[in-house]
């Protein structure tokens, strides 16, 4: 099985091993092919438990299914992309001629890191909302300076924060502990950047590193009641502002 630079030598051995060559490209890239060997030991896990078919479901990611290869390709063999894509806010496709640079998964939903062919700034499109994908002809060269780790390293998902020019803050917020969450936030963190500044029975306040975007605030407000933003101020203030906004549209209930 094989994956750009990486091969993956399946064989009936003893324990069930698998060998992996080109092992020292393939840790240098780790970050960028680790949804792979986690996609692969899933398969290879189901695939040896086949009594509980039936038994076992996980989350799919629909989007990838139709696009997501020829992108890759693309990507491998640094050529262009000319694709249809309709954003939400507008009901006709619009065709974009692109320089695929990275794909992301996202709250089950696949994006395409990539550039104008004119080269301006990297943006994000959803997998979703292409219409249609097609390869060009056309080659380009990637920026040496890219680094897909550095990109994304402040970002909350794929909202970098850099369109809009937020700056890199620290975040806290106090989670309480009434049914555990902070005990989830501390198995499966918000962030990369997440550390615990304080810790007691009732509560934990955690801290973050990162751009402080709408969708970052979207993540406190789903815990509910249970966190709090502390930290910064202006952040806490819109927060606040943003749960009145929450609680006008039960304002007849």
């Amino acid at each position: 099985m094989e994956y750009e630079d990486v091969t993956l030598d399946c064989k009936r051995l003893v324990g069930r091993q698998v060998k992996i060559r080109n092992a020292v490209a393939f840790f240098k890239s780790y970050v960028a092919k680790s949804w792979l060997l986690s996609a692969f030991a899933v398969n290879n896990v189901l695939n040896g438990n086949r009594a509980l078919q039936g038994r076992v479901i996980y989350e799919d990611i629909p989007s990838g299914e139709k696009f997501l290869q020829p992108i890759l390709d693309a990507m491998r063999q640094n050529r262009e992309i000319d694709l249809l894509y309709t954003p939400f806010y507008r009901s006709a496709p619009k065709l974009h001629q692109v320089q695929p640079y990275a794909v992301k998964v996202n709250q089950r939903r696949w994006y395409l890191l990539a550039r104008n062919s004119n080269g301006d700034k990297l943006f994000h499109l959803a997998l979703d909302r292409m219409a249609k994908v097609e390869v060009a002809d056309r080659y380009f060269e990637i920026d040496p300076a890219f680094d897909i780790d550095a990109y994304y390293d402040a970002a909350f998902g794929v909202i970098t924060g850099m369109e809009e020019e937020y700056d890199i803050e620290k975040v806290r917020i106090r989670v309480y502990n009434d049914y555990h969450r902070a005990d989830y936030l501390r198995t499966l963190p918000l962030h990369r950047s997440q550390i615990v500044i304080d810790s007691t029975p009732a509560y934990t306040i955690f801290e973050y590193r990162l751009r402080p975007t709408d969708d970052f605030l979207s993540a406190i407000l789903a815990l509910g009641a249970d966190a709090e933003v502390l930290s910064p101020e202006w952040y806490r203030k819109y927060a606040i502002k943003e749960v009145k906004r929450i609680l006008s549209r039960y304002k007849n209930v």
